[in-house]
């Protein structure tokens, strides 16, 4: 990420947001490794999700590129 540009963050993460939080509707268009635990997206309870995309989120944040 830290390569990353502002628009090329912003887009990675509502991709992983969008296909994190219904893996299910994208499983059959590409899997989604988790950035934070490495496990696929479709192996996570809701919660899991939740709590990985939270994280996610927070880490990119705390890179103050955006």
């Amino acid at each position: 990420m830290a390569e990353h540009n502002k628009s090329q963050i912003e887009k990675c993460l509502w991709r992983f947001v969008r296909e994190a939080k219904n893996p299910v509707a994208y499983a059959s268009i590409n899997t989604i490794k988790c950035p934070e635990c490495e496990k696929q997206m479709l192996d996570h309870t809701v919660p899991e999700a939740n709590e990985c995309v939270n994280q996610f989120i927070a880490d990119v944040e705390d890179l103050e590129i955006i």
